[in-house]
């Protein structure tokens, strides 16, 4: 039989199912099938005894592999490694390669035509970027607020730089010494968070079977 779990303590270790029959029954974490704890709405399949269900197996949603809009436009749900690396990482690495060869083989240190190019490339790919990301960090069972460690510091270094150049320029050394500073300092901490999201996002498993943000991508 099917139904739905309707609520689960886990104090006593003890649940109860909605059954698609219209009744109710009870069950307990021995009788659980599941890769995760059973949770209110959780489909499932299982036998019964009375009123008691056993042999209770988890039926998990079965993943959907979003479109081109959903996947780089959206924060919802969740993608796997290879979808990350093949869609996102390689592809922009590759471009931005190719443009920077571009940009030495026409002589530009500042400013040129495939500088133009470069910049609008990145700032095309910003937000489908970080939409990506926090489909990433979902696989992994994480907030994808947690973007913002990554992100917050870069553009707070973006941001100080431009203030220092700018006091440099009007001849205060001392503030834009500090900013300086502040820059470097801030710089060195998004190094560290840089080499933790390619750990934990780039090169790390998501949940197996679904979790709080969707199916699982990989099965």
């Amino acid at each position: 039989m099917r139904g739905n779990v309707i609520g689960f303590d886990p104090d006593t270790n003890t649940g109860a199912i909605s059954g698609h029959d219209g009744s109710r029954y009870d069950f307990a974490t021995q009788d659980w099938h599941g890769s995760a704890r059973p949770r209110h709405g959780d489909l499932v399949d299982f036998q019964i005894d009375g009123r008691r269900a056993h042999d209770v197996y988890l039926i998990e949603p079965e993943y959907v592999r979003p479109g081109f809009w959903q996947f780089y436009f959206s924060p919802r749900g969740r993608i796997s490694r290879s979808q990350y690396w093949l869609k996102l990482f390689l592809p922009v690495f590759a471009v931005g390669l190719v443009l920077g060869l571009l940009r030495l083989a026409n002589g530009e240190v500042t400013s040129g035509p495939f500088s133009t190019l470069g910049f609008l490339f990145h700032l095309a790919v910003l937000w489908p970027g970080i939409a990506i990301l926090v489909k990433r960090i979902h696989d992994r069972n994480k907030s994808g607020w947690l973007a913002w460690l990554l992100y917050a510091p870069l553009i707070v270094i973006i941001i100080t730089l431009i203030g220092g150049g700018i006091a440099i320029a009007v001849g205060n050394n001392v503030a834009g010494g500090t900013l300086f500073i502040i820059s470097g300092v801030l710089g060195i901490f998004l190094v560290i968070v840089a080499i933790w999201f390619f750990i934990e996002f780039g090169c790390l498993r998501g949940t197996i079977g679904a979790n709080r943000y969707g199916p699982d991508p990989a099965r």
